[in-house]
């Protein structure tokens, strides 16, 4: 099963580029599902319905936000849509979901949004225990466990990193804008990309 994780498009022209190369990238690699954290995908600040349609017809998987979750309004019109899931530590009652359990290849994956707290402007439970609250009770369920960290400090991402190893398949971060090229397979065979 081939993987694919875009963070965080950037603007018109970061969903114009996914478009371009979306088809090439998944049939050079043999990708069976998309992950693209399009938070700031609107102007560098939340979603519309118009690129949430684009997305859909890129016949992108999964979409995540972020800290601009709620940038645009057009977002209340989708928010319950099976594809886009909210980070699960918003406080209890927000509207929409956190995480996901979707089938592919007779395989059932489980996609987590999560967001950071560290110098983050934005109110959200713990994510380490939003997270174990989930894994707790899907694991027995699913197959893969995707996990979309989205974060400022890179050492926060490194401890979901040892917190998670052993109990998801792949974490990767998002919301710096900018590629550390950090990856690495972990002790238990998790992998982390932030």
């Amino acid at each position: 099963m081939n993987i694919l994780a875009v963070g965080d498009i950037v603007g018109e022209n970061g969903v114009k580029k996914l478009k371009e190369t979306l088809l090439n990238i998944k049939s050079k690699y043999n990708i069976d599902f998309v992950i693209v954290n399009a938070e700031n995908s609107a102007g560098g600040m939340g979603i519309t319905t118009s690129i949430f349609n684009d997305l859909k017809e890129m016949k992108v998987d999964v979409i995540t936000m972020g800290n601009h979750t709620w940038g645009k309004k057009d977002i209340f019109s989708f928010i319950d849509n099976p594809i886009i899931i909210r980070p699960a530590n918003y406080s209890k009652g927000v509207v929409g979901k956190g995480y996901g359990i979707y089938e592919c290849k007779g395989k059932k994956i489980a996609v987590i949004n999560l967001i950071g707290r560290t110098d983050m402007p934005i109110q959200s439970d713990n994510p380490f225990t939003a997270v174990q609250e989930i894994v707790d009770s899907i694991s027995s369920n699913v197959d893969i466990i995707v996990v979309d960290f989205h974060a400022e400090a890179t050492a926060e991402k490194i401890a979901m990193k040892y917190y998670m190893d052993g109990k998801v398949t792949a974490l990767f971060g998002t919301h710096t804008h900018v590629q550390t090229a950090d990856e690495e397979v972990t002790k238990n065979r998790n992998r982390l990309y932030y």
